[in-house]
């Protein structure tokens, strides 16, 4: 490096201001020692109760929590919501979609699509463990459309009530769901429902082919599901039992539990 001249025109004269290459480098410093700072400070206390192989108190609540597990549907205590709850239920006699005693302590309302898996699952392996409730004057099911996952649904459903007509449907109902596939949407014609009303034992097949398509039966599939929606009921299965519902596919056990458990109560 040259010395300045000491002529009538000055050489370069050194700054005060530092080199900006520098500052930022000291700036990155800085703020790379801030976050190291704050990971310690952040960072798990490792040599307590996890050196130990004891959980700490948060992890013991959150464990019981993921184990503690509601083994029926508890009651509603809504007034509102129980008065919504105990119109669904008709206890008619001439109900062709219904079966069980009609003075039961328990009323189930079941919300269903024969074109719905889970549906198809409830009705393969809880329906049968719930029959012997049925029987013994425990439990009435009560049936209710809500036809809606597929394009068919609605003509299944038809099927259902022309079925119902001849006193068949729940024969019906059993074929159906029998044949369907339970990881399945299954889809439905007018010939393969008639094939299922034959092997149900529906005696006038011409007569339940008719009804299948009347006018009528078509709106009240229709206004089933449109009151359904009105209850805020949107997916199936669904069940009303008594004060307490079931939103979705249940175990047996835990139906079995919620129906005697609503027995009990109704005495």
């Amino acid at each position: 490096m040259t010395s300045p001249t000491s002529g009538t025109e000055p050489g370069p004269r050194p700054t005060s201001r530092s080199n900006p290459v520098i500052v930022f480098l000291l700036i990155c410093i800085a703020i790379l020692l801030a976050v190291i700072a704050i990971i310690l400070v952040l960072r798990p206390d490792h040599s307590g109760a996890a050196n130990t192989g004891e959980p700490s108190a948060a992890a013991a609540t959150a464990s019981a929590q993921v184990t503690v597990e509601q083994t029926s549907a508890p009651s509603q205590t809504d007034a509102d919501l129980l008065q919504v709850m105990h119109a669904e239920v008709t206890r008619n006699s001439d109900d062709a979609r219904a079966k069980g005693d009609v003075d039961a302590p328990v009323v189930m309302v079941v919300y269903s699509d024969f074109a719905c898996p889970y549906c198809t699952l409830f009705a393969q392996e809880v329906e049968p463990q719930l029959e012997d409730l049925v029987q013994d004057g425990t439990l009435r099911v009560e049936w209710r459309d809500l036809a809606q996952i597929t394009e068919t649904s609605p003509l299944a459903a038809q099927a259902g009530i022309a079925a119902g007509n001849q006193g068949k449907f729940w024969e019906f109902h059993d074929a159906v769901y029998a044949a369907a596939d339970p990881t399945d949407h299954p889809e439905y014609t007018e010939d393969s429902l008639v094939a299922f009303a034959e092997q149900a034992g529906v005696p006038d097949l011409e007569q339940f082919r008719a009804d299948m398509t009347d006018a009528g039966t078509v709106q009240a599939v229709e206004d089933a599901k449109q009151h359904a929606y009105d209850l805020n009921i949107t997916g199936t299965p669904f069940f009303i039992i008594n004060d307490a519902y079931v939103s979705g596919y249940a175990s047996a056990d835990y139906m079995r539990n919620t129906i005697l458990e609503q027995a009990a109560a109704a005495k």
